[in-house]
């Protein structure tokens, strides 16, 4: 910083001793008297831009009525500079349409000017030249002065951690999960004995094997042969009443038969429910035929509560129920069999031996809830969901290796994979909320506002708070930031105290840093150094962000300061 100033002087003297213009003699030996403020007194950067609102104030019986004065703001930094747009002021005899200055009573001009950033502006002067002529035909502007504005950039908005919030799609693990096989037995008209083709059936048959296959497995538990026994809606309904219950009996007592002979394993107990005629059954079925009459066959259910006065309007439509005699009602003549088997899936520890051994054995599930166990680990968990997004192509294992990235600032990758969970699946609250994310770690602050506004999710909400910071707009961005992101931004707000109270939880090397800046601010010398000291031990990388930090430039050279940054 001390050799932008040196630069600065250095051109004020070069100019003063090239101005030959007789008009500014007495000008130039006064130029000490006029002031110059900037708002902010250290340049920051807000947004893309940094700007400055500068006023140049001259003193009375200071400007010539003839002259003419151009002011350049122009930021100087190693590496080059940037020009704003000058303004020109003259003197009250000069017939020309700039700011008049009064000789008797001085005046002022005041402009803001903006300059995108650039990094190497950390380290930089604003500074005013002025070129002067006198209002003489074809008079040239020549060097009159160089003024100092303004030194640095603070960019305490770069202490934000960009990688905010970053949505993980949910896994659909389920430690206990149940399979079942189910199989009938059809029975014939007002009839309750189990006929042995039925005991035959490859349904019986299938059920068989399901109790065999699933049986002597420490992880799988066979449940009981749950049997719904009923009659079909025809014929009086006491009769029906008793002829399920005599189906019910009869299922059970064939079938423990038969598995005695077939000698399944395990205890195989029934659980028996005779329930009569099937109404309900009867609806689906009729529901889903091509019946002609069906519509108004389901009226007829719905009007009469009664069983046997529905059984009665349906007979007399006769051409319709000499269809249900002979396509729906014999469907309805039988006990339903299910059978249940409670499956223990995976512990915690045998997926983490997975993980190590092989994971490539575990389904896409156990793999994607296999990354919650490393909570904390983020090379194991971008580890774990790159191999379920290679192995199994599923959005969500895509969109989760991209979170991971993004929290480890790997921007470019992170972009690439969770591109990919969107070509999957574009309407993912998680994947869009990402996207946005993404686009913001890139700069490109449009797209993200297109993604994260688009949906309206808790962390879309705060991440639009970080956008909001990264734009510049710091009032908006502390109504939805928390933490040491909502530190940074009541920093950049003006609210010290509050971003204080923030960090006092906060112990990760950038909210030690940010504490710094705070305490620099204040002039709290012991506070700096405790502060960096303790950042920096953290974090090495950040010695050398506190070395071009115009905030602690007080402290530039201080054997503490060298000690810390060194």
């Amino acid at each position: 910083m001390k050799r932008f100033l040196k630069t600065g002087l250095l051109l004020a003297v070069i100019a003063l001793a090239f101005s030959s213009c007789s008009c500014y003699n007495k000008m130039k030996k006064k130029v000490a008297a006029v002031q110059t403020t900037s708002t902010p007194a250290v340049l920051s950067l807000q947004g893309k831009e940094v700007s400055s609102t500068y006023t140049v104030e001259f003193p009375a019986e200071y400007f010539k009525p003839k002259a003419i004065l151009r002011v350049t703001p122009v930021i100087v930094y190693e590496g080059g500079e940037l020009a704003g747009t000058p303004v020109y002021v003259q003197g009250t005899k000069v017939k020309d349409n700039y700011t008049v200055i009064n000789k008797q009573t001085g005046g002022k001009i005041t402009q803001t000017v903006s300059f995108p950033y650039n990094p190497q502006m950390r380290q930089s002067v604003l500074e005013l030249r002025v070129d002067s002529k006198c209002d003489k035909k074809n008079s040239q502007y020549v060097p009159f002065a160089v003024i100092h504005v303004a030194d640095g950039v603070s960019t305490v908005q770069e202490l934000a951690d960009l990688s905010g919030r970053p949505a993980i799609a949910a896994d659909n693990f389920q430690r206990n999960t149940t399979i079942s096989q189910e199989a009938r037995i059809m029975f014939l008209i007002n009839k309750a004995d189990v006929r042995p083709a039925q005991l035959n059936s490859t349904e019986i048959k299938a059920l068989e094997d399901f109790i065999v296959e699933n049986s002597g497995d420490a992880k799988k538990s066979v449940g009981n042969i749950y049997t719904k026994a009923y009659a079909s809606p025809d014929g009086p309904t006491d009769f029906n009443n008793k002829l399920s219950q005599d189906r019910a009996r009869n299922t059970e007592t064939a079938l423990n038969r038969k598995y005695a002979e077939d000698k399944l394993p395990g205890d195989l107990d029934f659980d028996v429910e005779a329930l009569g005629e099937d109404w309900e059954g009867f609806k689906e079925l009729v529901e889903a035929s091509d019946i002609p009459d069906k519509n108004l066959i389901l009226q007829v259910l719905q009007m009469y509560s009664n069983p046997e006065q529905r059984e009665r309007e349906i007979k007399n439509m006769s051409a319709a129920f000499n269809v249900l005699k002979d396509k729906v009602l014999p469907e309805l003549r039988r006990s339903k069999l299910r059978v249940d088997v409670n499956v223990e899936g995976l512990s915690d520890q045998e997926i983490r031996a997975a993980v190590a051994q092989n994971i490539a054995n575990l389904n896409v599930e156990e793999m994607l809830f296999a990354a919650t166990l490393y909570d904390g680990d983020l090379d194991q968990q971008a580890k774990i969901y790159k191999a379920a997004a290679d192995k199994y192509n599923d959005y969500r294992a895509w969109n989760n290796y991209g979170a991971i990235l993004l929290k480890q600032g790997n921007v470019t990758e992170a972009g690439a994979a969770i591109q990919r969970a969107s070509q999957l699946n574009s309407s993912s609250n998680e994947v869009i909320n990402n996207l946005g994310l993404a686009a913001l770690a890139a700069g490109n602050n449009d797209d993200a506002r297109r993604y994260l506004t688009s949906i309206n999710t808790p962390n879309s909400v705060y991440n639009t708070g970080l956008l909001n910071l990264m734009d510049g707009n710091y009032s908006e961005a502390v109504k939805t930031l928390e933490g040491y992101n909502l530190a940074v931004a009541e920093v950049l707000n003006g609210n010290p105290s509050r971003a204080k109270s923030l960090l006092a939880s906060e112990t990760c090397a950038y909210a030690d840093y940010l504490k710094a800046v705070i305490a620099a601010r204040e002039g709290d010398s012991a506070g700096v150094t405790s502060n960096l000291r303790s950042a920096t031990s953290k974090e090495a990388s950040l010695k050398n962000r506190a070395k071009t930090d115009i905030e602690f430039a007080k402290w530039y050279g201080s054997s503490d300061f060298n000690d810390i940054v060194r």
